[in-house]
């Protein structure tokens, strides 16, 4: 439920052979109503009831929504849609659903850009999954015009809200023009479980193990540490890849307790994420002797 103490709402007094009393009502549910002696008392009264009226048309819209969903699975398309079409404006999940039908062209006339626009409605309502599908109709010029820079706006909505498919989505997007940010989402995906994005980033880290830790190195400032990290890329990891006609760069380093270093193959090497871990226990043994034994590294 939204804030129900920003309702604005309307009062009078009135007397009767019990004394004078106030009625309280909300401008937007001017059938739900309290009494009272006193305003607060009044006011207490029809807040309580609003909010059991409005647990009331919730557990209904659940009940609904059930039922519309029994309704697809018979295949009853015609019965679901009439459902959806009532729930909605109101509920984002109604409005995926009805979407889908479009999508699908089940019960209805197959139309996408009808499924856009319920898709559209269902994001405003801060729907995760509408906004990965809108997303990738966008990315595709599906039922709109294909428009990137949108599509990347929905895909960010959806993975900021945790949907691991559309984080996999950006950092596919992104790896030519947004290095970081592409592998920051991979590494969020990777994280979660997602099978794709474990085949991209490689993880690594001895950290666990750590006890001879670089002092010099860890009092130094951060833009010091990375400085002291690109040296050791630069000097030990890039040439043993050149041999192979390879290449590496650093993405991003984070410092901290336990830092991170984020490096990306180039060149001959940049499917080496595809195959055995040698070259990534090559890297972290470089950098566990010039940079510091207790670190994580992300390869992509």
């Amino acid at each position: 439920m939204d804030d129900l103490h920003t309702l604005k709402t309307h009062y009078y007094c009135f007397g009767n052979q019990e004394g004078d009393g106030y009625e309280v009502y909300f401008d937007e549910y001017p059938q739900i109503k309290g009494f009272g002696d006193s305003y607060d008392e009044a006011y207490e009264e029809a807040l309580q009831a609003l909010k059991h009226y409005l647990k009331e048309q919730q557990m209904s819209g659940i009940t609904i929504m059930q039922e519309a969903l029994g309704a697809y699975d018979a295949q009853r398309y015609g019965e679901a849609k009439a459902i959806w079409e009532r729930l909605c404006e109101h509920n984002a999940d109604a409005a995926v659903n009805l979407a889908t039908l479009y999508v699908k062209g089940q019960g209805v006339a197959r139309n996408m850009a009808k499924a856009a626009e319920l898709f559209d409605g269902a994001v405003k309502k801060g729907h995760e999954l509408a906004a990965f599908y809108l997303g990738g109709m966008f990315e595709n010029g599906i039922g709109v015009a294909k428009d990137p820079t949108r599509a990347h706006g929905y895909y960010e909505f959806s993975a900021a809200k945790g949907n691991v498919t559309a984080m996999v989505k950006l950092g596919l997007m992104l790896q030519q023009s947004d290095v970081k940010t592409a592998m920051y989402w991979l590494i969020e995906a990777a994280h979660k479980g997602d099978a794709q994005a474990q085949q991209f980033i490689t993880y690594v880290s001895n950290a666990a193990l750590a006890t001879n830790l670089n002092t010099a190195f860890r009092t130094m400032d951060e833009a010091a540490q990375r400085h002291q990290v690109e040296s050791v890329v630069r000097a030990h990891i890039a040439p043993a890849l050149a041999k192979d006609e390879g290449g590496i760069e650093l993405v991003h380093y984070m410092a901290g307790e336990t830092p991170q270093i984020w490096l990306r193959y180039l060149g001959a090497c940049s499917g080496c994420h595809l195959g055995s871990t040698s070259t990534a226990d090559m890297i972290i043994g470089i950098l566990e002797t010039h940079i510091d034994a207790k670190i994580v590294l992300y390869l992509w």
